[in-house]
């Protein structure tokens, strides 16, 4: 490391862009001198100690960001230190570009659904706001996690130049007879013929029945429409011949024998 001593021109270029908020150009600086130290962890107001690959959020303003942190630094800037933090940005649904017309099963997320892009950022360590978890969605399907306030999910990466998901929309994990997008935050009853989930909504159950779930034999609309065509099958149709007329007639069958 050496010791620099900047400019007049440094000196108003870093101020502008510290101003500016323009972090990267700003530490661009400092980098290779003794007034940048890298960090293992950095010690939040909240007396929170944030490490690199820990997931946080920022604020800037009104604006909120949800950062996975990859990087963290203070600088001495005029003998005091300026602690800062950078990570990969997550996007929520409404961040995407043309979500409604593309990627039109987006909508069905919640604020809960998070997206890792390739976009990064420096954040001063004093616009932390809290640390947060983000689990891959299938954690809570294993019913391993119960989400709370602070507890986001992710079912792809999106990549902002490619406009990609990875994996894409089409492989996402859906539930229920309406297909659905996973939330962890509904209730699902589990149907005894397909051993499928159906949302309660979707169940055709009052809610008066939902609050004794447990002594329900529940069998989905789909199971149960199978078993009508089931039925309806076993009504056998033939035609005989007599003359130039044509006779059709028909009788119920039970376990392939006729029913009397």
């Amino acid at each position: 490391m050496k010791s620099v001593k900047f400019s007049k021109e440094d000196q108003a270029a870093i101020m502008k862009s510290l101003d500016e908020q323009d972090f990267e150009t700003f530490i661009s600086y400092f980098r290779n001198t003794d007034l940048l130290v890298e960090c293992e962890y950095m010690l939040t107001r909240q007396k929170q100690k944030l490490a690199p690959t820990e997931c946080a959020q920022f604020t800037i303003g009104k604006q909120s960001y949800y950062v996975q942190t990859t990087e963290m630094i203070k600088i001495r800037i005029q003998n005091e230190w300026a602690g800062f933090v950078k990570g990969r940005i997550y996007y929520k649904a409404k961040d995407i570009d043309k979500y409604d017309r593309d990627f039109q099963k987006l909508a069905e997320c919640t604020t809960k659904d998070l997206f890792l892009t390739d976009l990064t950022r420096w954040f001063l360590s004093t616009t932390f706001v809290q640390k947060i978890k983000v689990d891959p969605i299938d954690k809570f399907v294993e019913g391993t996690i119960v989400p709370d306030e602070d507890h986001f999910y992710t079912r792809a990466e999106y990549n902002t130049e490619l406009q990609e998901f990875n994996p894409p929309i089409n492989e996402w994990l859906t539930y229920c007879i309406c297909k659905r997008l996973y939330d962890p935050n509904e209730g699902y009853i589990l149907c005894e013929f397909c051993n499928n989930w159906v949302h309660y909504t979707c169940s055709g159950k009052s809610d008066k029945e939902l609050k004794n779930i447990s002594k329900i034999k529940f069998i989905c609309l789909t199971c149960v429409d199978q078993n009508k065509r089931k039925k309806q099958s076993n009504v056998q149709e033939y035609s005989t011949q007599d003359g130039d007329s044509t006779k059709i007639r028909s009788f119920n069958t039970t376990h392939g024998k006729k029913k009397k």
